[in-house]
C-alpha cells in the first residue's frame, strides 16, 4: 500500500503493526508525528518494547531476526531503522526478498531522509526494496508542504494553543519569515503565543516583532534591487546580511546564484508560451533540470508564492544582461576559490559582483576564464 501523508492520516486500514512499514519524503516533523501515532496504536494497555537502530551498518540477518522476535514480556515490538537509505546495498537486496507478513504485535519501521544533500547525490532507498513493502506493507510519503498548506497547519498549530493566528500573519510566516518547515514553523508558533502572552490573536505586527526574516527573503530583496539597477540600495541590503545576520560570502553567492538560475528559467517559460497554472510543452520541459531542487516548475508547485517574483524579475533581465550576470556569478566564484584570480575578502568580492549585477559593466579585479561573446 502506498499512500501519501493526508491519506493515511485519514485512513483507519493503515496499521502498522505485523507489517513492514517505509516512511519517505523530507517533511521530517511529520515523520515524528507519524512514529508517535505508531507509538500510540502499539501500546493501547502498556508501553511496546521499541528499538531505533541506524542505517549505516546494519546487516540484514540482525534486523530480521528482531522482527521474527516477539516482546520479551509480551505487548507489542516496533523496531524503528533510521536513515534506511544508508543500508549497504546488498543487506537492502536481502531484505527485499524477506519483506512479508510479519508476527502479529511486532512492526518494522524503515525512515529514510531526505534533506539538504549540501551539493552531492543524495542516497535513496533502492527500487526493490521500496517495492516490496508498497506491495506487501504500507509505504507513506512526507512531502513537503506548500506555503498555503503551512500556513494552514500553523493557524491549526495556534488554535491549539489558545490563540487565533491571523491568515496574513501566517502566510508571512511561511511565506517570507520561517518557511515550510513544520517544525521550524511549529517553533515559532510557540514562540509568537508566549510572547502575546494573554493578548489572544497573534497579528503579522506580532510576526514581523519577534520573527526574524529568511534568509532567502533578504536574497529576493537583493535581486530585486539589482534587476531595478539600483547600485546603492543592492550593496546596502547586501552589507546587512554580511555583517548584521552573520551570513557567509560564499553561501549569499550560492544563493545569488541559485535565485539567477530560476530567473533565467521562468523567462524561458514564460517566452515559450507558459502561464502559471499550464502545462509546459515537453521540448520546453526538457530544457529545465531534472533534478527538482533546482527546476523551476517543481519549486513553483511547491511554494506558489515564487511564481509572481520570478516573473517580474524575469521580465526585468534581457537575455544578454542575465548572460553576463551569470558568467559574472561564474568569475566571482572562480577568483573566491582561488582558481582563476584571487580576491583575498570574499566579501569585498561579493560586494563588487553585486556592483557589476547592478551596473553591468564587467568588474577589472578578476580575470575569467570564460569570455564573452
Amino acid at each position: 500500500m502506498k499512500l501519501r501523508y493526508k491519506e493515511w492520516n485519514g485512513s483507519k486500514e493503515a496499521s502498522f503493526l505485523g507489517r513492514w512499514s517505509l516512511f519517505s519524503g523530507p517533511e521530517q516533523h511529520l515523520k515524528r508525528e507519524a512514529l508517535a501515532r505508531v507509538r500510540a496504536e502499539a501500546s493501547p494497555g502498556e508501553e511496546p518494547t521499541w528499538e531505533t537502530l541506524e542505517g549505516r551498518g546494519l546487516a540484514a540477518s540482525d534486523l530480521l531476526n528482531r522482527c521474527q522476535t516477539g516482546a520479551l514480556f509480551g505487548g507489542a515490538r516496533v523496531v524503528v531503522v533510521q536513515r534506511a537509505e544508508r543500508i549497504g546495498g546488498d543487506e537492502q537486496e536481502a531484505l527485499a526478498k524477506a519483506v512479508g507478513p510479519l508476527p502479529p504485535g511486532v512492526a518494522v519501521v524503515l525512515v529514510t531522509w531526505e534533506g539538504a544533500a549540501g551539493g552531492r547525490r543524495r542516497r535513496v532507498l533502492r527500487a526493490a526494496l521500496q517495492r516490496a513493502i508498497e506491495k506487501d506493507g504500507v509505504a507513506v510519503q512526507f512531502p513537503s508542504l506548500s506555503a498555503r498548506e503551512a500556513a494552514a497547519w500553523a493557524i491549526s498549530r495556534a488554535k491549539e494553543m489558545g490563540k487565533k493566528l491571523e491568515p496574513a500573519a501566517a502566510r508571512k510566516l511561511a511565506e517570507q519569515k520561517v518557511g515550510t518547515g513544520l517544525g521550524e514553523l511549529l517553533s515559532e508558533v510557540e514562540k509568537l503565543a508566549q510572547y502575546v502572552g494573554t493578548l489572544d490573536i497573534i497579528t503579522g505586527a506580532h510576526v514581523d516583532e519577534v520573527s526574524p526574516r529568511l534568509l532567502e527573503e533578504d536574497v529576493w530583496r537583493l535581486i530585486d534591487a539589482v534587476g531595478r539597477q539600483q547600485t546603492g540600495r543592492a550593496v546596502a541590503i547586501l552589507r546587512g546580511l554580511l555583517r548584521n545576520r552573520g551570513e557567509g560570502a560564499s553561501r549569499t553567492l550560492g544563493l545569488l546564484a541559485r535565485t539567477m538560475r530560476l530567473i533565467w528559467q521562468t523567462k524561458l517559460l514564460v517566452e515559450s508560451g507558459w502561464r502559471p497554472g499550464q502545462e509546459v510543452d515537453e521540448e520546453t520541459a526538457r530544457l529545465l533540470p531534472e533534478d527538482e531542487r533546482k527546476n523551476a516548475l517543481a519549486q513553483f508547485a511547491r511554494r506558489g508564492w515564487l511564481v509572481q517574483r520570478t516573473t517580474v524579475q524575469a521580465r526585468a533581465f534581457t537575455w544578454g544582461r542575465l548572460a553576463r550576470a551569470m558568467h559574472a556569478l561564474l568569475n566571482c566564484d572562480l577568483s573566491m576559490k582561488g582558481i582563476d584570480g584571487k580576491i583575498g575578502d570574499e566579501a569585498v568580492a561579493v560586494e563588487l559582483l553585486v556592483v557589476q549585477l547592478c551596473t553591468d559593466v564587467a568588474m577589472p579585479v578578476w580575470r575569467s576564464s570564460v569570455r564573452e561573446r
